[in-house]
């Protein structure tokens, strides 16, 4: 039978070694006897023949943005490339970076393809990594670039597609500034020209929903929409305003909120838009579970999600879905754009 040692007797024995015969006695003794944990569920190991343990079947839904062909779930890349959002767990980036080694990262990608999720949303910084799985583990998995790079967004573009690239867009934050800060629609205009000549379709990314509003204003019009969408009536979504701290580009300061109005208000303006919408933070960082989220977004018009998804949850998030594609989303006004 296995010993059943509850938590006291462990500490009250490893005292009594302690004063016995010191550390190394209560280390040798504790490594002579098996210990049962007491303190909570045991959970199931993650084994590679159990990646895709539970998938219903791959995703069947896809659209098209200009010639590449994109599944309507696709993968962010914030947690992978080391940006995850950490609200006020300061430890949470770091933990990220730790969990996602290279090898790691190659396991994300297998199960991301073998449930059908055929795109990653992510930076350059994370092209070596991408190219060393297309080059030694022989994946397929495109990658969209938001061009984030130190030698600015169009250098960033260049880069990106060099590096195979399917698609670049505007990174978000950046074009917020440029857009409501700046008010400069003339550097907007020039990344849509330069980098259109590298001859992949290319979009702008906002948080903000005024910076749509701006470019359609200024014709600066891409090839898709990166727009931010997720519910806002969670009790932390205005503490950072209501202690002033609402940044400059109108939106939550301390890494908890991502929109500037809620997803009706949202869902309503892009619905007259002909361009092809991918919506990102759709989960607000964990502020709401995918089982929600998605519906939401694909019936308020959405034409992609894009998730940021741990290896073991990619199962989870395409099972719910196709659930939601299987029901055919008869509540979904806006037509399919891509």
């Amino acid at each position: 039978m296995k010993p059943n040692v509850n938590r006291r007797e462990l500490i009250f024995g490893g005292a009594s070694l302690l004063a016995l015969g010191g550390a190394g006695a209560y280390t040798k003794a504790m490594r002579s006897k098996p210990v049962v944990r007491v303190t909570g569920p045991e959970i199931s190991a993650f084994l590679p023949e159990r990646d895709l343990e539970g998938l219903g079947h791959p995703i069947t839904e896809y659209g098209k943005i200009g010639n590449v062909k994109l599944s309507r779930l696709l993968l962010g890349g914030n947690m992978i490339g080391g940006w995850a959002h950490c609200r006020d767990m300061r430890f949470y980036d770091k933990l990220v970076k730790a969990y996602f080694t290279d090898e790691r990262v190659f396991r994300n990608f297998r199960i991301a393809e073998a449930c059908g999720v055929n795109t990653i949303l992510t930076n350059p910084a994370l092209m070596r990594v991408i190219n060393r799985y297309w080059r030694e583990d022989g994946g397929s998995i495109q990658f969209i670039s938001d061009c984030g790079y130190r030698g600015g967004v169009i250098e960033g573009a260049k880069v990106s597609v060099e590096n195979g690239a399917s698609m670049v867009y505007y990174h978000g934050g950046m074009a917020d500034r440029v857009a409501l800060v700046e008010k400069d629609w003339k550097k907007l205009r020039q990344y849509l020209d330069e980098s259109r000549k590298l001859g992949v379709p290319v979009g702008l990314g906002c948080h903000n929903l005024n910076t749509v509003k701006f470019c359609v204003e200024h014709d600066c019009l891409p090839d898709f929409w990166m727009k931010t969408v997720h519910r806002i009536d969670y009790p932390t979504a205005h503490l950072s305003e209501d202690k002033g701290k609402k940044s400059a580009i109108g939106l939550g300061a301390c890494d908890n909120r991502f929109v500037d109005c809620d997803r009706q208000e949202t869902f309503d303006y892009m619905a007259t838009r002909p361009e092809p919408w991918i919506a990102f933070k759709v989960l607000g960082a964990g502020i709401e579970h995918p089982r929600d989220a998605f519906p939401i977004s694909y019936k308020g018009g959405a034409d992609f999600i894009c998730c940021g998804m741990y290896d073991y949850q990619v199962v989870e998030d395409v099972n719910i879905a196709n659930a939601y594609f299987e029901k055919g989303l008869p509540e979904r006004k806006r037509p399919w754009h891509g």
